[in-house]
């Protein structure tokens, strides 16, 4: 097996999947937008602005900026649109300083309008409108879960809430010029208040409590998913972080009087990824590839199935399981109660996982897995031949790495025999996903490649949701071309297919065929593109 191995590897591509994680700085005084990855290292994201204050990111991935034009007078602050790609669009003008941004769960965005008092409301596909008036300078907005707004109003040093009926409370006071802020996933508010040099953090209930004091200036503040506070410090350039009951560190440095932070928005991510095709002999065996990306381990289970299969033909009686790492072979099955590398039981451990297989004969290897690529290869024992179906589930979906690739490669027959790769999108934030999926054919470097493959999208109702046939074209005659290539992974050749979707949580499937019911060795691959 390690020949395939070989042969596989050439066709896991070596690309940035995305910085989930990255943090953007507003740099007031530079009039750049930075992008900071979660190492620290620090890129232009937007420049050419004149002082950028608020950053809020919409449900698809698009950064909007606030420029509030301190420099250029009233009336000249402009908000943009800045897609994933980095292209900037002006998305309103005329504008009286504008500095906090926000977005409600409906998708509208809320601006703190700093000179003329007020709070502008655009609603999706609607028309602009005031949301509030008469306040002091108002700054940094934030929503919490339930739909309240909260407003830091700079000049009177006080927080205001109104909640989604429109009614206006104060929900703290005896603040000292408040900027920037943030509310976590419990509700919490966290609050940079750049006169005192505290971040102070309130409860839902209102309860205050300081988070970070000795500061110079605190602005933008920020909560990833992990707990961890982020805050820029206006006046020395820095952004800190701050661990929940850890020690604070200086994440990044260099800075020109930084604003206001935000973080990509949560997506969810694969959970589980499969594929279910005819498992032959010697080159056509089932050959799973799969990247974990992130910075920590992951626990996983990948799972070899045939005889419990139903619909499916004449299954796998007895399936076997490899899994790689480049050259070396990191585990082997056979039967997934007995662990073939010490020849002791594992049932416990695989019925822990709430996911053993139903069947003996069946195969499973637990492991955790340290970010990087893998390959997992299924075939039948003693040359057996069926359908069969490779697995890799999710075990640890707090660990701060991911499924981000699968990339089955076998034999592409008609009927029920084609590849069918199935994938879970979930995570818990609700946002979904956004992917992009192949089916590639005359790019495998083998004999007997499949000449021209196409390409499905089903839901978990069987409903289709996408066609593709040759991947610059759409099936209404447009061109997608520019979708895909921006994504750096299209295909190699315009006989293979593509398709570029955001999915909501769920279920789903690509499956690839041979045109005009062709046969031939394919590759199906599902990437998580956020």
């Amino acid at each position: 097996m390690r020949r395939l191995w070989i042969a596989f590897s050439v066709m896991i591509p070596a690309i940035a999947l995305g910085n989930v994680g990255d943090l953007y700085e507003a740099d007031f005084s530079s009039g750049t937008v930075n992008k900071i990855s979660p190492s620290g290292t620090v890129t232009i994201f937007a420049s050419g602005l004149v002082n950028p204050s608020g950053l809020a990111f919409d449900s698809k991935g698009n950064l909007f900026i606030a420029d509030s034009a301190f420099a250029a007078g009233a009336g000249s602050g402009k908000i943009y649109e800045v897609a994933p790609n980095g292209t900037p669009t002006i998305f309103a003008s005329g504008l009286n300083k504008p500095f906090g941004l926000a977005f409600d769960p409906n998708g509208d965005l809320f601006v703190a309008d700093s000179g003329s008092g007020n709070i502008f409301e655009f609603p999706v596909g609607g028309a602009v409108s005031t949301f509030a008036s008469g306040l002091s300078t108002p700054a940094g907005l934030a929503f919490d879960a339930a739909g309240n707004l909260f407003e830091n109003d700079f000049g009177s040093g006080t927080i205001f809430k109104f909640t989604g009926a429109g009614g206006k409370s104060t929900f703290a006071s005896a603040l000292k010029s408040p900027d920037g802020l943030t509310v976590d996933t419990h509700g919490n508010v966290f609050e940079g208040d750049s006169g005192s040099g505290h971040v102070f953090k309130f409860d839902p209930s209102g309860a205050k409590s300081t988070a970070v004091s000795g500061l110079s200036q605190p602005n933008g503040v920020a909560v990833d998913h992990f707990g961890n506070l982020f805050v820029s410090d206006n006046a020395t350039g820095l952004i800190w972080k701050y661990p929940p009951g850890g020690t604070s560190t200086i994440f990044a440095s260099g800075f020109s009087n930084p604003q206001y932070l935000a973080f990509e928005p949560a997506t969810d991510f694969p959970l589980n990824i499969s594929t279910r095709m005819r498992v032959l002999t010697g080159d056509n065996v089932l050959i799973a590839g799969f990247i974990i990306t992130g910075t920590e381990p992951k626990n996983v289970i990948i799972r070899g199935i045939g005889p419990s299969l139903t619909g499916a033909g004449i299954t796998l009686a007895d399936p076997t399981l490899e899994l790689h790492q480049g050259d070396v072979t990191l585990s082997t099955n056979d039967n997934w109660k007995i662990n073939d590398q010490t020849g002791q039981s594992q049932e416990a451990d695989i019925r822990a996982t709430t996911i053993p297989p139903s069947n003996d004969l069946e195969s499973a290897i637990l492991m955790t897995l340290s970010p990087g690529a893998y390959t997992a290869i299924l075939a039948g024992k003693n040359g057996g031949t069926g359908v069969g179906v490779v697995e890799v589930y999710d075990l640890a979906q707090g660990a701060n790495s991911k499924l981000a690739n699968i990339s089955s490669r076998g034999f592409v027959d008609t009927g029920d025999n084609v590849i069918i790769g199935g994938f879970i999108v979930g995570g818990g934030s609700g946002n979904g996903g956004r992917v992009i999926v192949r089916a590639l054919g005359p790019s495998v470097p083998v004999a007997g490649a499949l000449a021209d493959p196409t390409l499905e999208l089903h839901d978990g109702s069987g409903t289709t949701l996408a066609t593709n046939d040759d991947w610059k074209t759409r099936p209404d005659g447009s061109s997608q071309q520019a979708e895909i290539e921006v994504t750096t992974v299209p295909p190699a050749s315009d006989l293979e297919s593509a398709l570029v979707q955001t999915l909501p949580p769920g279920n789903y499937t690509a499956v690839v065929r041979g045109k005009n019911n062709t046969t031939g060795i394919g590759l199906v691959e599902v990437y998580d593109l956020r």
